[in-house]
């Protein structure tokens, strides 16, 4: 069987994150799908034609390329069979997988760094298994 994945969301870091999505809506044309808090981070999320761009309000370590990006989330059709495949691989999981709502998800780490995030949603016509 083979495994569906697509992006999901990009996720950055912003000190101002009305500021940051401002810019992004202004330049870029993006469009505001709706603003939330989580634990008390405010986040923005925009559609950028089809992935959703999440500005979250922790500030990035550093300025300068490579340092605003928190990490890429990518879309999977079966997050159980995700995390056996990559488990198989020797590739790190960053934790248990977690829900939130209707998405399960769970942080991968990946080279250089950089955390990807995979996630599976119910109730879209994916496939979601994991603690239904």
């Amino acid at each position: 069987m083979s495994l569906s994945v697509s992006v999901d969301h990009i996720q950055l870091n912003a000190r101002d994150v009305e500021a940051t999505a401002s810019f992004y809506e202004r330049v870029f044309g993006m469009r505001r799908i709706r603003a939330s808090e989580a634990d008390g981070i405010p986040f923005v999320h925009l559609d950028a034609d089809g992935v959703r761009l999440s500005i979250n309000g922790q500030p990035p370590r550093a300025v300068g390329r490579g340092n605003g990006v928190d990490h890429i989330a990518l879309r999977v059709s079966d997050l159980d069979e995700a995390m056996v495949r990559l488990r198989a691989m020797g590739v790190e999981l960053l934790g248990e997988a977690g829900r939130s709502g209707s998405t399960a998800y769970v942080f991968v780490q990946a080279p250089d760094g950089m955390v990807v995030e995979l996630v599976s949603h119910s109730g879209d016509g994916r496939v979601y298994t994991h603690n239904n």
